[in-house]
C-alpha cells in the first residue's frame, strides 16, 4: 500500500487524489455545503491535484466573472486539503522542486476555499475585481486570487481541514486515536504521513446513481450491502450488484435520514464517507 510519505519525493498532490475526496467528504459531513463543486461552470480543469471546489459564495461570484468575460477560465490550482499542504510543505522543506515558500498545513490561502491559480491573470484581473476577488500580487504569485467577502464567507476551513483528517484517521484506526482539535501537531503529521495515498477503505473510482443502462459492479454490490448493514433505509434492497430503482431510492432515503447530505441519489465521496466505506 502506498502511503502519503511515499509519494513526498514525485512532486504530484494528485497521486493523494484519493486521500483528498475523502477529506473533502468529511469536511462537508462536519459543516454542510463547506465547499461545493464548480466544474459545472465554465472552466477548464485537467489534473488529480486540482480539486474543483470552493466555499459557495465564492462559486457564486465566479460564476458571474466567467458569465461576464464569456470565455472559458483555465483553472491551475484550487482547493487544496491539509493532505496535499502536507506534502507541498515536506517538499519545501527538503529542497525540493524549487519551491521557495510553503505554509504550515492547515493555513495556506487555498486550504480556505477562496483562493484559485489561473491562466491569463491579466486577462482575468477586472472580471474578478468587480466580484471581490483581489489578486495576490504580480511579482509574489503569478496567477493567485483570492476571493475576499468575509461576510459571506467562512475563516476557519483550514481548521475544519484538520479535523476532518484526525476524524478520517480515527474512523478507519479505532486503537490509535488523535485529538480532534483541527490543530496540526506532530501526532496528526505522523498519521498524514502514513495514510493510504488513495484514500482509507474500498476506494470508488466513480459515483454510483441510476442511469441507463444501469451501472453494475463490484462497487454497486458493496453499496447495496452498505445500505443493508446501516439499517436506516425501510426499503427492501436486494444485493444483485445493478444500480436499478430500488437502490436509487434506498440511497435517497439514507441521505435524507442522515441531515447532513443532500438528497439526490448520487453516491459520491460524501455518501460514501456517511456508510462507511
Amino acid at each position: 500500500m502506498v502511503k502519503v510519505k511515499d509519494v513526498i519525493d514525485a512532486g504530484d498532490t494528485g497521486l493523494i487524489r484519493g486521500l483528498s475526496l475523502q477529506i473533502i467528504a468529511v469536511m462537508n459531513m462536519l459543516v454542510p455545503n463547506a465547499l461545493v463543486n464548480f466544474d459545472d461552470l465554465n472552466v477548464d480543469i485537467t489534473g488529480n491535484q486540482i480539486n474543483p471546489y470552493l466555499q459557495p459564495a465564492a462559486k457564486e461570484s465566479l460564476r458571474i466573472a466567467i458569465k461576464e468575460r464569456g470565455r472559458t477560465l483555465f483553472v491551475n490550482s484550487a482547493y487544496r486539503t491539509v493532505a496535499q499542504q502536507f506534502l507541498i510543505r515536506q517538499q519545501f522543506e527538503r529542497g525540493l522542486f524549487g519551491i521557495t515558500a510553503a505554509a504550515l498545513p492547515g493555513s495556506s490561502n487555498h486550504e480556505g476555499g477562496l483562493a484559485l491559480d489561473v491562466e491569463d491573470p491579466d486577462g482575468w484581473q477586472p472580471f474578478f475585481e468587480r466580484h471581490n476577488w483581489i489578486r495576490l500580487g504580480r511579482d509574489f504569485d503569478f496567477p493567485h486570487f483570492d476571493y475576499r467577502f468575509l461576510a459571506a464567507t467562512r475563516q476557519d476551513l483550514g481548521r475544519i481541514g484538520i479535523r476532518a483528517f484526525q476524524r478520517l484517521w480515527n474512523q478507519y484506526n479505532p486503537g490509535d486515536r488523535i485529538a480532534e482539535d483541527g490543530s496540526f501537531g506532530p501526532q496528526t503529521a505522523a498519521r498524514l504521513a502514513n495514510s493510504p495515498a488513495n484514500g482509507f477503505g474500498v476506494v470508488f473510482n466513480r459515483a454510483l446513481r441510476l442511469q441507463t443502462p444501469p451501472l453494475q459492479g463490484d462497487d454497486v454490490t458493496r453499496l447495496q450491502q452498505a445500505l443493508i448493514n446501516a439499517k436506516i433505509t425501510k426499503i427492501e434492497i436486494s444485493v444483485t450488484g445493478i444500480f436499478d430503482a430500488t437502490t436509487d431510492k434506498a440511497v435517497k432515503q439514507f441521505q435524507d435520514a442522515t441531515k447532513r447530505l443532500s438528497v439526490d441519489g448520487i453516491v459520491g465521496p460524501a455518501t460514501l464517507t456517511a456508510l462507511g466505506l
